[in-house]
């Protein structure tokens, strides 16, 4: 019986090369963005502590820390917006209204959790306005939080009339003045807060869907997530940050001043862009904003230390700012 010859094995072909624009390109890439801000940091703390015997001290440390705390707070909820693909130029402005509103709770009711509350509260329903203007009725975020933010200028300028409300009581103030482990307890509320937003948005659904409507919004759409809801939640979760910042920062100083804060804004925003994240939205992380934050802090700590005239200190920061937008355009075009 004759016997039917096996087929002919087919010879593998061989792998071809990765290219080298491939993934170890692209990962060695990340890496090294993500390492440019911590050496950045490094590098003026070791330049400033040549400069002056007094920076790399305990004391000092931990007031970079606590300088940055306010800061801070904000970049984390300004963070979740700007990856969500939208722009809060409101925050400030809800920073100095919240702290308003919360110091005038207490000295009307003699209740300082009431005017916590309340403050909070006010934050929030700040960040609502700005979500439902923007996301649910379409109005661009820059146009809507910029009308926002003005509002909140003008009324706290309006409940004050330009007066700084003081008679805060000292259990007020402990709420961010409180030291544990060396530090100032308004420097834990930023550290937590950053624990908090890393988890929700590099360990939750919700984070997802916040980097997938910042990378794209029809996409995203026809994916199945509801982009709108999304981007509403960036919001509150801002105004929310913005009010806690606003408590806080009248607890820390004893007192609500209608224009404090309002700067925040744009150092909030340059500390995220700086960081890493993407002002097109859909990349960034809430780590890179974290060294953002450091990065502006160590530099206006420094100066200080330094004894810069306060005019000088302001075109130093301003070159910060234009770093934070030629870094962005740096990673576009890579």
């Amino acid at each position: 019986m004759t016997q039917t010859p096996a087929p002919a094995r087919q010879a593998t072909p061989p792998a071809e090369p990765a290219p080298s624009g491939g993934p170890g390109r692209s990962r060695l890439r990340v890496d090294v963005d993500a390492l440019f801000v911590p050496a950045l940091i490094v590098v003026l703390m070791v330049a400033l502590s040549f400069a002056s015997p007094y920076f790399f001290t305990g004391r000092n440390l931990g007031q970079i820390l606590l300088q940055g705390a306010v800061l801070g707070i904000v970049a984390v909820g300004a963070t979740f917006v700007i990856i969500g693909g939208d722009l809060d130029l409101s925050i400030g402005f809800n920073v100095a209204l919240s702290g308003i509103v919360t110091a005038l709770v207490i000295v009307e009711s003699g209740s300082w959790p009431l005017g916590v509350l309340v403050g909070l509260l006010c934050g929030m329903f700040i960040g609502l306005v700005n979500g439902m203007l923007s996301a649910m009725l379409g109005v661009p975020a820059f146009v809507a939080t910029l009308g926002t933010g003005t509002v909140c200028g003008g009324l706290s300028l309006w409940f004050t009339n330009g007066v700084t409300i003081s008679g805060l009581p000292p259990t007020f103030a402990a709420l961010a003045t409180t030291e544990f482990l060396g530090l100032q307890t308004l420097v834990w509320f930023m550290l937590g807060l950053f624990l908090v937003g890393g988890i929700v948005l590099h360990r939750t659904n919700f984070g997802i869907r916040v980097f997938a409507s910042g990378g794209g919004r029809d996409a995203a759409f026809l994916s199945g997530i509801p982009v709108a809801g999304v981007r509403l939640a960036n919001f509150v979760i801002a105004g929310g940050c913005g009010g806690l910042a606003g408590v806080l920062l009248t607890a820390r100083v004893q007192a609500g001043q209608p224009t404090v804060g309002t700067s925040l804004t744009l150092f909030a925003t340059a500390a995220v862009i700086l960081g890493g994240t993407s002002i097109l939205g859909g990349m960034g992380s809430m780590q890179r904003t974290f060294f953002g934050v450091l990065l502006i802090s160590v530099v206006q700590n420094g100066l200080n230390i330094l004894g810069v005239d306060y005019a000088l200190q302001q075109v130093a920061v301003g070159a910060v700012f234009v770093l934070a937008a030629c870094s962005e355009v740096v990673r576009r075009r890579r």
